[in-house]
Formats: C-alpha cells, sequence, structure tokens
C-alpha cells in the first residue's frame, strides 16, 4: 500500500506542486519579523539638572605696581613667578627734575593724594563691614551645625549657612586686599607729593625705589627693559596664584536660577579631574555681548570661589579656560528616563514602553530635565522597559527584539 502512495505522488504533476512550494516560501518571506531594538528601564535615581557655560580664570586680589614719577626706570630684573615680600624693593628709576618744578604737576600731585587718602578711608570701612558680617556669618554657621547635631533644622540650611560663611570670608579677605592696595597707592602719591614738593632733586638725585604692596609672586611685567617712563605707567602685576577664582559670563535668563552658594563642577583646564566650586557672587548689572552667530545676548558675570586645595590643581593659573557647570537642582532619587528614549507626538513627549514583546506607544508626563536624563511624572512606572534612539521603523504594536543598550 505504501508503495502505491509513493507511485501516486511521482505521477502527480509539477505544476500542482510548484505554486503550492512558491506560496509557502512567499509566506514565510513576507511574515512580520521582530525588530532588534535597544532598550532600558525607567529607574529612580539622583537627578541633576543645571547649565554650562565658558570661563576665565583670575587672581582673586591682583596688584599693580606703577611709576609714582615721570623718570628714567632702570631694568626690572624680576621674572614671572618671582617671589616677592610685603615692601621688597621691585624697581628703581631715576626722577626728572624738570617735571618736578612744574607747579602744574604739584597741584596734580596733591589732588592724587587727597584722591588716594579717600580711597583708602573707604577701603577701611568696607573692611570693617566685612569683618563684622564675617562674624555674624560665622556665629550663624556655629548655631546651624549645633542645630543640625540636635535634628533641629534640615542639613540643607546647615549647608546654606556654611556656603554663606564661606562667602563672608572670602569677601573680608578680598576686603582686607583691597587696604592694602589703597595704602600702596596713598604711598606712592605721599612719595610723588614729596618729591614735587622738593627743588633740591636733580637728575644726580638718589633713585626712587618702588616697593610691593603686597607679598605674593610677579604674574606680569609691564615694562621690558630700561628707559623713560611716566608718572603712572603700569610696571608689574604682583598676586597669589594659588588664590584663584573663576568668572563666568552666563545668559540673563541662567542668572536668575542661581544665587551665592551655588554648586559649581569645574572641568576642562587641563588637570584631567573636575575641581569643585561655589558661587560667591553674581553681578547685579548686564551686558550686551555678540555671540559666535552674531547674536546680541545679555550676559551677566558669575564669580565662582574655588573649593579645591591648590595641590588638586596644580599648574592652573591666571586667565586659564575652564568649563563651569552650575548645577541649579537636585534630587536624590526621581523617576527617569534617558532622554535618548524620548520623542515629541504631536504636542506631548511620548516613549515606546517594551509590553509582551511589543512597542507600545505611551504619552509621558516630564518633569525637569538633567544633562542625559528626564524626571518622569505620569505615564510610566518604575521598572517599564523602554525603547532607547527610536526611529522611524518602531510603531506602536509593532513586535521587537531587545538587547542591551550599547555605550555610547
Amino acid at each position: 500500500m505504501q508503495t502505491s502512495m509513493i507511485r501516486r505522488m511521482r505521477d502527480r504533476p509539477l505544476y500542482l506542486i510548484l505554486p503550492v512550494a512558491a506560496l509557502a516560501l512567499a509566506a514565510w518571506a513576507f511574515w512580520p519579523r521582530a525588530l532588534p531594538v535597544e532598550v532600558t528601564q525607567a529607574t529612580r535615581a539622583a537627578l541633576d539638572v543645571g547649565f554650562s557655560e565658558e570661563g576665565r580664570t583670575r587672581l582673586r586680589t591682583r596688584f599693580q605696581v606703577t611709576a609714582p614719577v615721570d623718570g628714567f626706570l632702570q631694568r626690572i630684573r624680576l621674572e614671572p613667578g618671582d617671589s616677592v615680600a610685603a615692601g621688597e624693593p621691585v624697581a628703581t628709576l631715576l626722577p626728572v627734575s624738570a617735571r618736578l618744578l612744574d607747579p602744574a604737576a604739584q597741584s596734580a600731585a596733591e589732588t592724587r593724594l587727597r584722591v588716594a587718602d579717600k580711597a583708602l578711608l573707604a577701603a577701611e570701612a568696607m573692611l570693617a563691614s566685612a569683618r563684622a558680617q564675617n562674624i555674624q556669618r560665622q556665629a550663624a554657621l556655629s548655631r546651624a551645625e549645633s542645630l543640625l547635631r540636635n535634628k533641629m533644622i534640615a542639613m540643607a540650611e546647615r549647608d546654606q549657612a556654611r556656603a554663606e560663611a564661606s562667602a563672608s570670608a572670602a569677601s573680608e579677605q578680598s576686603a582686607m586686599a583691597h587696604v592694602e592696595e589703597a595704602r600702596a597707592v596713598r604711598d606712592g602719591a605721599q612719595a610723588e607729593l614729596r618729591l614735587q614738593g622738593s627743588r633740591a632733586i636733580t637728575p644726580n638725585s638718589k633713585p626712587l625705589v618702588v616697593r610691593a604692596p603686597a607679598a605674593g609672586r610677579i604674574v606680569q611685567r609691564h615694562v621690558e627693559s630700561e628707559g623713560p617712563i611716566a608718572a603712572g605707567q603700569p610696571l608689574l602685576d604682583i598676586g597669589n596664584p594659588a588664590d584663584l577664582e573663576v568668572v563666568v559670563e552666563i545668559l540673563s535668563a541662567d542668572a536668575i536660577r542661581i544665587a551665592p552658594g551655588t554648586l559649581v563642577q569645574l572641568a576642562g583646564w587641563g588637570g584631567g579631574t573636575i575641581l569643585p566650586g561655589r558661587v560667591r557672587k553674581v553681578e547685579p548689572g548686564a551686558f550686551t555681548k555678540v555671540s559666535a552667530l552674531g547674536v546680541e545676548e545679555q550676559r551677566v558675570r558669575a564669580i565662582v570661589t574655588l573649593d579645591a586645595p591648590p595641590a588638586n590643581r596644580a599648574g592652573l593659573g591666571d586667565g586659564y579656560r575652564v568649563e563651569a557647570w552650575f548645577r541649579v537642582w537636585h534630587s536624590d532619587a526621581v523617576l527617569q528616563v534617558p532622554i535618548a528614549a524620548l520623542f515629541r507626538d504631536g504636542e506631548r513627549w511620548a516613549v515606546y514602553e517594551v509590553d509582551d514583546k511589543h512597542a507600545r506607544l505611551r504619552a509621558v508626563e516630564l518633569g525637569r530635565f538633567g544633562e542625559h536624563a528626564a524626571e518622569v511624572r505620569g505615564g510610566l512606572s518604575e521598572g517599564a522597559t523602554v525603547v532607547l534612539y527610536p526611529g522611524d521603523a518602531v510603531r506602536d504594536g509593532i513586535a521587537v527584539k531587545t538587547s542591551k543598550p550599547l555605550r555610547r
């Protein structure tokens, strides 16, 4: 019987077998296949929100040494990087007698001395105010530390008190430096007036020694060789390279989002590490700056204090470029998805959630956007699997084959 069945199949015409095989092959070729996609999960984790801008380092306090009178400057032997002590001779010049006998120069010297005296008094008043504020802030910090130990305030309030205390201490140091600078200017004006009032000075008179107004290192030398020099002409810049701050010109809309104490991360300075810092001051006035694209922008200067010790930022000097990232919001635990999973669906944000090996379109309600992830306030639950980088091939209801995301 089996033999006869085989014989009948042999006798069946090929024109009946071939169409059936073709249909089966076509069905196999056009049968829907699962689309391979990369997926990740909606997780609850820390989220930081902020913005980045380019900044420049600068000395917190820079003392500029100028020529007190007209004269002939002898060559300055100090080089940039050399250390000097307060009161140490840094330059020598021979006063010019003809100018010294000029009545107009005498009157101008007296005016400069009066202005210098007033500037010194103003600087001393600012120092007294800064010192009183610092004492108050340090006492407030001590109270906050005590209250935190007794669990009567939140840690954020203690951190705010610490930031204010740090800022007030820096303000007092800056005010002290301004007093030293104003005193040096006043002393130079007094020396100039003494020379203007003396009619016994000749080209062979005793050289005038210019001294450093404060201890530090030579940052810049403005005059490279000896020669005639005018009163008030810059000779040297002196400062402490370890005492740096960062100036960042930010958009005025971003300036509203930060305040003294805002945390800052500084990168791209060449050291390979991220330096911590805090906003010390946001200047109240904005200015217009033209961007690289030719667009006029309103910018505000934010002054950032470096929290990293000098040993951790060795090599960082005055005028160096840095990338400053300002943290304007932080949460330790917030439901979030990668921005790479989001797309616009009409007027709403959406993702593709993988459910039973199929992609399902889900509208989501979003909150704050971080650098790589966004806060999810509705539409997804924790642990939901979503498609990364959804392209045009991904549609609602399509079968998908999932894989872990690649490193990018």
